[in-house]
């Protein structure tokens, strides 16, 4: 496939706006939710988020930047590569405003404008710090990605993965699994994720599936194909104004993707998926200030004592790795 195909859609929210946060305070109040201040907390590092796009990824055709209506200040918006896209430009009005990133991410095959049928969605916790090919995203015209089984933990999003399996385990039997059952046992995911499914196999339902929490190859047709299978029930929970225990994710349609054997097999040994917290801070700044991995997510944590601090030190890292401006930041 060409590269210049690929799109990357970006979600990002400023938590410090006073617009922004006025509007979420006052739904908040009225819904009577105690939403966790650390879901929008902005460690700073979104101008890293495009200088590693442009140093790793000059490939990327397009750029859809999802923002509830604010911009940094030091973004160049007349970037040819660059389409800001505003939450009221796609998402039914009914469901606005929202502040459930489930929400936004759900409707993302509605934002128009060329979005290209092959795209990477990120959140502006997952960055690249190694160059990545076309390839690590896109193979034969299908998602890379790795399907392997695996069972729910306890957590704050358990909730709506369980929501997620039971509308695929409504309309995927497990026997799914077999009809592309080298896809789901390749050698690329090492011989430790490889047991893991084994021994799940004689479950009779999906009981799970593995969540790399890494950018995410979609094709804007399977977005579109599952509001054409669960139309009522994502209707439903895009009216989640937060999140909510009836909420409904993207991971659905990744899931379907995995149980339709539309994707090529790819191990994620060259990732790093780490929560930010006093304990690991200075091991992440190591890893990322070496450049050592393809694709970082960093999960934010209420487990820190001194958030400025460790955001300064996550931010000077970032600075070793990527010093350089990019042409989107304004000169």
């Amino acid at each position: 496939m060409n590269p210049t195909d690929i799109d990357f859609v970006l979600l990002w929210v400023d938590g410090a706006d006073p617009a922004w946060r006025e509007e979420f305070n006052r739904y908040r109040r009225e819904a009577g939710m105690d939403a966790s201040e650390v879901r929008y907390r902005d460690w700073g590092l979104l101008r890293y988020w495009f200088r590693g796009v442009e140093r790793f990824a000059p490939w990327v055709r397009r750029i859809h930047f999802i923002t509830w209506g604010h911009l940094p200040v030091w973004l160049d918006c007349s970037h040819p590569k660059l389409r800001i896209v505003r939450h009221a430009d796609y998402i039914p009005a009914e469901w606005l405003p929202t502040f459930n990133s489930n929400v936004i991410e759900l409707n993302i095959s509605r934002i128009g404008g060329g979005l290209a049928e092959h795209f990477v969605l990120f959140n502006d916790d997952t960055l690249l710090t190694r160059p990545c090919r076309p390839e690590d995203f896109f193979r034969r015209g299908l998602p890379c990605d790795m399907a392997r089984l695996s069972i729910v933990r306890p957590s704050c999003i358990a909730q709506t993965v369980l929501n997620d399996l039971a509308l695929i385990d409504r309309v995927h039997p497990r026997s799914d699994l077999n009809r592309h059952l080298a896809k789901w046992l390749s050698p690329r995911y090492g011989f430790g994720n490889l047991c893991k499914t084994l021994s799940l196999l004689p479950w009779s339902f999906f009981p799970g599936f593995f969540d790399p929490h890494m950018p995410q190859p979609y094709r804007r047709s399977a977005f579109e194909r599952a509001w054409e299978v669960w139309g009522a029930e994502l209707a439903a929970a895009c009216r989640n104004r937060f999140r909510a225990p009836s909420d409904l994710s993207h991971w659905l349609v990744r899931y379907d993707t995995l149980c339709r054997g539309e994707f090529v097999p790819r191990g994620f040994a060259d990732t790093l998926l780490s929560d930010l917290d006093d304990r690991s801070i200075e091991r992440v700044c190591r890893e990322v200030a070496a450049g050592r991995r393809r694709m970082v997510c960093l999960n934010d944590s209420t487990d820190i004592a001194d958030f400025e601090h460790s955001r300064r030190r996550l931010e000077s890292a970032f600075e070793e790795l990527l010093p350089d401006r990019s042409t989107y930041e304004i000169r």
